[in-house]
């Protein structure tokens, strides 16, 4: 019976520890890609010749707007 009741404490502590790593992993691949540009890659756009109002648009448009999710479709 001793074995039963430390078996079931087992399960919901494994149990437990996947679901909490599943969220983590999870908020992760939200926020992938969501952090302010680097000051390498600052230079990069100031090179290319973008203004600071063109950086910042840039920065909207093709990093802030991408889509959190993964959409796999089978091709028709």
């Amino acid at each position: 019976m001793i074995d039963a009741v430390v078996g079931a404490v087992i399960m919901v502590i494994a149990t437990t520890s996947l679901l909490s790593a599943v969220e983590v992993i999870e908020m992760a691949f939200s926020e992938a890609g969501r952090q302010p540009l680097s000051p390498q890659e600052e230079q990069f756009l100031k090179r290319a010749g973008l203004d600071q109002d063109r950086r910042l648009q840039f920065w909207q448009d093709s990093l802030v707007t991408l889509p959190r999710e993964l959409i796999s479709q089978k091709s028709e």
